[in-house]
């Protein structure tokens, strides 16, 4: 009789609006059961389907942006302890029954924006200890800014858990673990590629033929709220829309066709609506709006543009997944780290240093761009091979 393939729950925000994370979700889910696992994933928020969100999001964030630190932090201390008795706890609990190892999985879930994740990491990191699962933290990002508290919450559950393995997606975040939770935890962080540069894997796509009369450039749109929020950066609704305007009127005057879509954050969406109306008719009846309801739906519909250039780090490595030259526009160090681990630190620029003009250039100029395939496939064996180390560190 064959033994019972190990069973790995990924604690993650698959079901997050921004479909991004959930594209990252379901390549690790596709990439574990590669290796034999049985594998599936529990949101981190208790959410169950695509489209499941908090109602005003996006409002709820631009007025935390607004408060002092410390008000921000006593604001969501019981709203968050409510959400664990009555939400979260329970759905981590069902989710976890039967279940060999847990892996806390993808995204920059290692950040303490308000106290959400310490929170979620270290509820779920005491389910794991209850239940005396192999755990492993594979494939996030991590930032700084931690709070005293932040910090407290999730030393406490790391002493009770113990990790098997922390692999995290770039240098500055394997430095920020390796100085704050090396210790706690018994582990130091290795390096992985995200997860994500899978998905043309997991969703194959044939590459558009390099026929400029009718190449696509595709617009990632993204709100100013969560580029503030997020990044810190000073960029006005304003600035954005204009730059943005004014992105899609030269790519349009330069004859190429554009698609604008957003990753499905309720505030990016709002972002583009508010573009296609800045738009005259005339360019208007040019620009394509798509909306993807899935991971999949986004990942093929970047796959078929000839250029990209987007803010949201999932749509970038999705492009780089299926070979798509990208203009990625700088707004937080997560983005930076990527692009330099591929070797594209020269495609990445700030909006508030170059104009429209010259974006809209340099996109052209992509258009006719041969990938480099096997630097290209480089990249992605290792992604592969890297959730296989994950595979072994939770299941030998």
């Amino acid at each position: 009789m064959a033994p019972k393939p190990f069973d790995i729950r990924c604690m993650n925000v698959r079901y997050s609006p921004n479909l991004g994370d959930g594209l990252l979700a379901e390549c690790l889910e596709w990439a574990l059961h590669a290796q034999g696992a049985i594998a599936s994933s529990c949101d981190l928020a208790a959410r169950i389907q695509y489209g499941d969100d908090m109602l005003g999001r996006g409002q709820i964030l631009a007025v935390l942006h607004t408060l002092p630190p410390r008000l921000r932090q006593l604001a969501v201390r019981l709203p968050l302890a409510l959400q664990v008795k009555r939400k979260w706890s329970p759905h981590y609990g069902t989710s976890l029954a039967g279940a060999d190892g847990m892996v806390i999985g993808g995204g920059n879930l290692l950040a303490d924006l308000d106290l959400n994740f310490p929170t979620k990491l270290a509820l779920a990191l005491d389910h794991a200890a209850t239940r005396n699962l192999k755990t492993a933290i594979f494939g996030c990002g991590m930032s700084s800014g931690w709070t005293p508290e932040g910090i407290r919450r999730v030393n406490r559950a790391l002493e009770r858990a113990h990790p098997h393995a922390v692999y995290l997606r770039d240098a500055r975040s394997c430095d920020l673990w390796n100085d704050l939770f090396a210790k706690v935890s018994g582990r130091t962080a290795k390096q992985v590629r995200d997860p994500g540069l899978l998905a043309s894997l997991v969703w194959p796509a044939d590459r558009p033929a390099a026929d400029t009369a009718n190449a696509t450039v595709g617009i990632g749109v993204m709100s100013h709220v969560a580029v503030r929020y997020h990044g810190n950066a000073s960029m006005t609704e304003t600035d954005m829309l204009g730059w943005y305007k004014d992105l899609v009127q030269n790519l349009v005057s330069r004859g190429i066709k554009v698609v604008a879509f957003t990753n499905g954050s309720p505030e990016d969406i709002q972002a583009a609506k508010a573009l296609r109306d800045a738009l005259t008719p005339e360019i208007a009846t040019q620009v394509r709006f798509e909306q993807p309801k899935t991971p999949e739906q986004l990942a093929q519909l970047i796959a078929t543009f000839r250029a990209l250039a987007a803010f949201r780090m999932h749509a970038v490595i999705a492009a780089y997944s299926y070979g798509v030259p990208t203009l990625a526009l700088s707004w937080d160090e997560k983005l930076k780290s990527f692009m330099t681990s591929v070797n594209q630190a020269d495609k990445l620029v700030d909006i508030a240093d170059i104009n429209a003009g010259a974006a809209s250039a340099r996109l052209a100029d992509m258009l006719d761009i041969k990938t480099d395939q096997g630097g290209r496939h480089d990249v992605i064996a290792d992604a592969l091979n890297d959730v296989a180390k994950l595979y072994i560190s939770l299941s030998s």
